[in-house]
């Protein structure tokens, strides 16, 4: 066990050395397993509590696990034999040696662990001497580091094996990637006094060479071919590290650092879905390439990994370069760039051309010869693109120019129409869509547009029409609200005209009824005016809004009457109020007009057919069209 806070002399060193390396190829290391290909283990570097190294907009935890997700993806759906099984599929914390052994308990044929890349400078300061310093800190353990800052300089794809070569200046990369395990429990534990920031701790590690560093290095190199042919990467090769994941896997296993987070125009990239995408393909492509000679099989592909577009890259296009071998004067630092972009477009140009694609080479060319108008070879090469494509003009039949003809003019309609859709103007779109069926008929793509596009443009319709069916049921309930609330009111009015024209009968009766000995005594008790008294039975009674209610008037009494009676016991609530010293009888006590309607209906089919409405408020008599009124919020 290593102890990362000891001094380790050389001959203990040695000895700890030939020991990991007696224990590892009796104890640990496989066997050779047959060739072939049927199980991929894929490993989104970092998750969770720990981030991995961060840019100024991505982390390296989301950009690995993109990048994984979309391999695997590419994997399943086109190596249907593989099964593709994931350390992670989601933003969580797996330990370093659970992912190693997740690949060894599923008996995997490739691991494959995808990382980002960060470069950095060492922070100084100067004292008021002006004499330069670096800035340190102080970590738990007493020890001090250098406080280190981003290098944006440095941009480039490099993946790595198991292996031997921890140069100076090389060694922060395997540093980097096993510190995930400081953030575990137990580390000490787990990985048996291993310190990932100790130089000494990586003495053993480097001294094992592994069964599997030939198969590893074979992928590696295949998907740095990859990385640069299609996906416009600057190779910064293949390397050797060691790093624990490769070294406690049984298989061939590679750690590939994608680009840098650290780079500006690297980062934009790999955060980008396209970028993630074109970098997925590279590696995609390299494993499906590594499968077949594995299995012994020559397979020729001409799909769309194939026919992908190559990028050219980002910092090149614009004159930057790598920090490492980057010159300290300006012109020379232009003539640089100017030479990696030219190399750039002829290896470009020189693969069009070998493909005989030689429109798409003659425009690289033509690049070529814009940044070094005095090189020969790209001129030479622009004649030469020029008659082949003559020649192969002339060599088509006249519908296989029409065919062509047709298919310029038909990618033309269709990226006209897919704008159009993208921007929902789906009428528009399926004009170009038709237009684009007439010049290749047998295309499916307009049609399935077509038919997705009419399937919108009649789910939106029928929205409309839902909508509108309900705004107009709305607008009839509301109006059929206005309408019963009138015809109440209206009845309610009616009621009371004939409510008034009973008063008035019962005045005209009493002034025409000879006065009795006992009302003259009444009147002369009570000849100074007294307000209307309400005298109730019950007390909990409701009250509508303000305080109006409605009941059903339905006798007289000149003298106060016996409520107990046996004549009123079939009757509900019944009250009774006076006006000057006529007691006049009610039942009930409503809130609305229907109920009170309803009401005088049940009091007149009982023998008072002369029932009717009356309105209180506060228990007070009220007009009763102000009431109806004040009800109707009016």
């Amino acid at each position: 066990m290593i102890c990362p806070h000891s001094y380790i002399k050389p001959f203990r060193v040695l000895l700890l050395a030939f020991s990991a390396l007696f224990l590892f190829s009796e104890a640990y290391l496989p066997k050779i397993k047959p060739k072939g290909v049927k199980t991929i283990v894929i490993d989104p570097g970092h998750g969770g509590k720990d981030p991995g190294c961060n840019g100024n907009l991505y982390k390296e935890k989301d950009i690995s696990l993109g990048i994984a997700l979309k391999l695997g993806e590419y994997i399943e759906k086109h190596l249907p034999d593989v099964k593709v099984i994931y350390t992670r599929k989601k933003d969580e914390f797996v330990e370093l040696e659970e992912r190693a052994q997740i690949a060894n308990r599923n008996n995997a044929d490739l691991f494959i662990s995808i990382h980002c890349n960060a470069a950095s400078n060492y922070a100084v300061y100067k004292d008021k001497n002006g004499k330069v310093h670096y800035k340190t800190f102080t970590d738990k353990k007493g020890k001090q580091h250098k406080i280190e800052v981003h290098n944006p300089k440095p941009f480039g794809s490099a993946t790595y094996v198991m292996g031997i070569s921890n140069e100076k200046g090389k060694l922060n990369t395997a540093k980097r990637e096993n510190a995930s395990m400081l953030l575990e429990d137990n580390y000490q534990k787990t990985y048996d006094g291993f310190d990932p920031q100790s130089d000494e701790a990586y003495i053993v590690m480097s001294l094992w060479t592994g069964a599997f560093v030939e198969q590893s290095a074979d992928l590696a190199s295949k998907i740095q071919s990859e990385y640069i042919k299609k996906a416009g990467r600057v190779d910064k090769g293949v390397q050797r590290q060691s790093i624990w994941v490769l070294w406690r896997t049984a298989m061939p296993s590679i750690l590939t650092e994608v680009g840098f987070l650290t780079n500006t125009e690297e980062e934009k990239f790999l955060g980008s879905e396209k970028g993630q995408k074109y970098m997925a393909a590279a590696l995609f492509r390299a494993v499906r390439s590594y499968k077949d000679e594995a299995e012994g099989t020559t397979k020729k592909y001409d799909d769309d990994f194939e026919k992908e577009e190559p990028l050219v890259n980002e910092n090149l296009s614009r004159g930057n370069r790598n920090e490492e071998t980057a010159p300290t004067d300006s012109a020379q630092i232009a003539d640089a760039a100017n030479e990696e972009l030219y190399n750039g477009f002829i290896k470009e140009a020189d693969d069009y051309y070998k493909a005989k694609k030689y429109e798409e080479a003659q425009v690289k060319y033509e690049k070529c010869n814009e940044l070094k108008p005095e090189e020969r070879f790209p001129l030479a090469r622009i004649e030469e693109c020029k008659k082949k494509i003559v020649e192969q003009k002339s060599k088509l039949s006249v519908e296989e120019q029409k065919q062509k003809e047709a298919q310029a003019k038909y990618n033309t309609i269709i990226a006209t129409a897919d704008k159009l859709a993208a921007q929902n103007k789906w009428d528009a779109a399926i004009v170009q869509y038709k237009q684009a069926e007439e010049f290749i008929p047998e295309e499916t793509y307009p049609k399935e547009k077509i038919r997705e596009l009419e399937k919108n443009i009649a789910e939106e319709k029928q929205k409309k029409k839902e909508k509108e069916e309900v705004d107009k049921f709305e607008k009839q309930k509301h109006q059929a609200k206005l309408e019963a609330d009138k015809h109440t009111a209206d009845s309610l009015l009616k009621i009371k005209k004939e409510e008034d024209n009973k008063i008035a009968a019962e005045k005209n009766k009493a002034d025409t009824t000879p006065v009795k000995p006992k009302d003259i005594v009444n009147i002369y008790k009570d000849k100074t005016p007294k307000k209307d008294t309400v005298q109730k039975v019950k007390s909990n009674l409701p009250e509508g809004k303000a305080g109006i209610v409605f009941r059903v008037q339905f006798g007289m009494s000149e003298t106060e009457p016996d409520l107990k009676a046996d004549k009123y016991k079939n009757i509900d609530d019944v009250w009774y109020y006076k006006v000057g010293n006529i007691c006049k009888l009610t039942s009930g006590s409503f809130t609305n007009s229907e109920d009170v309607i309803k009401h005088q209906e049940k009091m007149r089919n009982t023998g008072y057919k002369d029932a009717f409405v009356v309105a209180f408020k506060n228990n007070q008599r009220m007009d009763f069209k102000e009431a109806v009124k004040q009800l109707a919020g009016k």
